[in-house]
């Protein structure tokens, strides 16, 4: 099944052979599910921690994630999707828990998950971060926008109906997710200091954040579903695929 207005199949991704052009960003959102074919094209230690995990959702989440970077990759590096590499070396203390970055060639993508969707987003040039979250769910969002919102946020969403502001606040706190996965800092840099209100994240008190601009966009996304791009570079065209199948 395709989305009305996605392309299902993009040729110049297909073959391999055009990364996303300069402020173009191409997302990918891929089903979880179980494939058992897919596990073989993770590494040794992924296979090993995939037996380990015993909730099925989670281990079909981490196996479609994990394959779904590698098959993605392949496509824009030209490469065998078993000779796609990717470091996870986190930049500020060297643990492996850092943003994913392909080893060959310059393509930057973040990946993100939620529900029953695993989100990937390919740049071409400067950095991406992306978050998806499921918007269909029991959190209180009170108590969240609490603590995840700026003191503006805040007052704004205070004014907003009450019918709107879980709405309002699935956007804000995408954006602030993306832009947190662009800089590879999480949640080291607490989102109530990341106003997200505008087409830029503004920024109050988070060391090592980025000296350059981080650009919001928004992007369509599946229903019951809130999507958000950070990247460094302005966008002027974000394409979209889905996959029901194999990539």
């Amino acid at each position: 099944m395709t989305a009305p207005g996605v392309a299902y199949r993009c040729p110049a991704v297909e073959t391999g052979e055009d990364a996303p052009a300069p402020g173009e960003c191409h997302i990918w959102l891929v089903p979880i599910r179980r494939r058992v074919d897919w596990l073989d094209l993770l590494d040794d230690d992924e296979r090993r921690h995939a037996r380990r995990l015993t909730v099925r959702h989670v281990r079909d989440t981490f196996v479609t994630s994990r394959a779904a970077q590698r098959l993605i990759g392949s496509r824009y590096l030209g490469l065998p999707t078993r000779q796609v590499s990717v470091s996870r070396v986190c930049r500020y203390c060297g643990a492996l828990h850092g943003r994913p970055v392909f080893d060959a060639g310059t393509l930057d993508y973040s990946v993100s998950h939620a529900g029953n969707w695993v989100l990937v987003a390919v740049v071409g040039a400067g950095l991406v971060g992306a978050d998806i979250e499921c918007v269909e769910s029991d959190r209180d969002i009170d108590a969240l926008a609490g603590v995840a919102l700026t003191a503006g946020e805040l007052e704004h969403a205070a004014r907003m109906p009450p019918a709107e502001r879980a709405a309002a606040f699935f956007i804000a706190w995408t954006r602030k997710e993306a832009a947190m996965k662009l800089t590879g800092l999480g949640l080291q840099a607490p989102p109530n200091q990341l106003d997200v209100s505008g087409s830029r994240v503004i920024v109050d008190r988070v060391p090592r954040w980025p000296d350059v601009p981080v650009h919001l966009h928004g992007a369509a996304a599946p229903t019951g579903y809130q999507l958000a791009l950070a990247t460094t570079m302005p966008l002027t065209a974000v394409h979209r695929h889905i996959r029901t199948s194999d990539i």
